[in-house]
């Protein structure tokens, strides 16, 4: 993780149409588009008609809370994208970021390449599926030492980018808990927010979070979940617990759903919910050693932030 200074272009001035984004000083496009808007980007922008990745986007309809995100390469990716738009196998695609240079330089080989790499990146993230049939072998797209290092840059540069427009695609969201994978790296010296442990006990789980330096709710490794859940829990908290099992991010032990690694989540009231299998405001449930909750830590944090707040009127 580095400073990054994008320029995002808006299309028709809206958030949500059309965008294109760009790290300064650097030739990668980012297009963003909805699915039903490909014939227009086609006619906007021809780059997109030159060799580069691609991500399809859409909402796992079979698990609520998943994401699909199919990773592909082409030539010419803007033709590519119209035979996805007629295959009834791409259904789930509703959003579109695609990867192209602004010069002429990326060959097939580059983006056979890059695609291998970011298919690979995504799993790390247990949110996100991937529904590509065909998986590029380690080879794939093997290039000379001196294109490795420029496209090593550009995943870089794509994961960024991606993350910029909204997509978390590319985010690692669990962690080891074993010493000798956290002795591999030492960790950057954490910011006064990520230092931050709150707590969430009670009958059958036993759950510590902590803030990431982003600002992430993070559920630690080790954490206990409870094994049974209520009668009352939400569907999408039902969803999320298997997920998590499916995914081997909590595992069933005798009395406890215990997390084999950290983990990420939405908002403090979702990892309460998944810990305790109920419905929980996690604002007011996580606890610092202290007894002040995360309602209040966060008020605070706000508070140093902005400096001393105005009077309110009378």
């Amino acid at each position: 993780m580095k400073p990054r200074s994008i320029n995002i272009f808006l299309l028709d001035g809206d958030p949500d149409g059309v965008k294109v984004a760009q790290i300064a000083m650097s030739t990668i496009h980012a297009i963003a588009f909805r699915r039903n808007q490909l014939r227009r980007v086609r006619d906007t922008f021809p780059e997109i008609e030159r060799p580069g990745v691609y991500v399809l986007i859409g909402a796992d309809e079979t698990e609520p809370g998943r994401l699909l995100g199919y990773i592909g390469e082409s030539e010419g990716v803007g033709g590519r994208l119209a035979t996805h738009s007629a295959d009834s196998a791409r259904n789930f695609w509703t959003d579109t970021v695609v990867l192209v240079s602004k010069d002429e330089n990326l060959t097939k080989s580059h983006a056979r390449y890059v695609e291998a790499s970011l298919i690979r990146a995504v799993g790390d993230n247990p949110r996100w599926t991937l529904p590509n049939t065909n998986r590029p072998s380690s080879d794939a797209g093997k290039l000379p030492l001196p294109d490795r290092v420029a496209m090593d840059e550009f995943i870089d540069q794509t994961k960024t980018l991606v993350g910029a427009l909204g997509w978390d695609l590319f985010k690692v969201l669990r962690g080891p808990v074993t010493p000798a994978a956290q002795a591999a790296e030492a960790p950057p010296a954490p910011s006064p927010a990520a230092a931050e442990r709150f707590s969430f006990r009670g009958e059958g789980f036993d759950a510590e979070m902590k803030i990431g330096p982003s600002g992430e709710i993070i559920v630690t490794g080790g954490s206990k979940a409870r094994l049974r859940t209520t009668p009352t829990i939400p569907k999408g908290t039902v969803a999320m617990r298997q997920m998590l099992q499916d995914r081997g991010v909590l595992k069933p032990s005798q009395e406890h759903l215990v997390f084999e690694g950290e983990y990420v989540f939405s908002s403090p009231s979702a990892a309460a919910a998944v810990v305790t299998g109920a419905s929980a405001n996690g604002r007011v449930v996580w606890k610092l050693p202290d007894g002040r909750t995360y309602a209040d830590w966060e008020d605070c944090q706000n508070q140093k932030a902005g400096g001393s707040s105005a009077a309110p009127e009378a």
